[in-house]
């Protein structure tokens, strides 16, 4: 192989320690490429669309609004913008016990290994992904996106492993 084809087609490795805000950015970006996730944004926005337009019907006919109203409309946008960091705080308490993740991606798939663990990836399991300002995120191809790989930009060894990692996963990967 020539050092040009080595460059294009060679692994990529990553050394990271795994951050929460790594893990609620994914759950973040999960949610939006998911049916469960986008059916709870609409569930939450069409339960606080109500919430507000029982508000403003209450104030337009100059009765006290009920302080369940408000007290719900909170909720609801909590629930909202709170669950993929509840959620992630959860999964990071495992995570962050697994100790420095060292990951290499070439044309076959991702291999991830920890001081506890060692997993490989082939493409065909987690065929979509989605690359963020600090991450890419790769989901299985199932309508939840169950399974997912959590990849740290911050990880590259080198400032061409960023292009590198985005080549191979345009390569093998459909992106979100």
């Amino acid at each position: 192989m020539s050092e040009q084809q080595e460059a294009v087609h060679g692994a990529v490795e990553l050394r990271y320690a795994p951050e929460l805000r790594d893990y609620t950015t994914a759950l973040r970006v999960r949610s939006r490429v998911s049916v469960g996730g986008r059916r709870q944004r609409i569930l939450v926005v069409a339960a606080t669309g109500c919430l507000v337009v029982a508000t403003l019907l209450s104030l337009a006919r100059g009765t006290d609004v009920p302080v369940g109203l408000p007290v719900a409309l909170l909720l609801c946008g909590s629930v909202l913008f709170l669950t993929p960091w509840l959620v992630a705080r959860q999964l990071f308490r495992f995570v962050r016990r697994q100790g420095e993740f060292r990951v290499r991606v070439d044309e076959s798939g991702v291999g991830v290994d920890t001081d506890s663990t060692s997993t490989v990836v082939r493409w065909q399991a987690q065929s979509r992904y989605v690359e963020t300002a600090d991450l890419f995120v790769l989901f299985s191809d199932d309508k939840n996106a169950t399974a997912l790989t959590v990849i740290a930009k911050r990880g590259v060894r080198d400032g061409s492993g960023v292009d590198r990692l985005r080549e191979i996963f345009d390569r093998h990967l459909t992106k979100v």
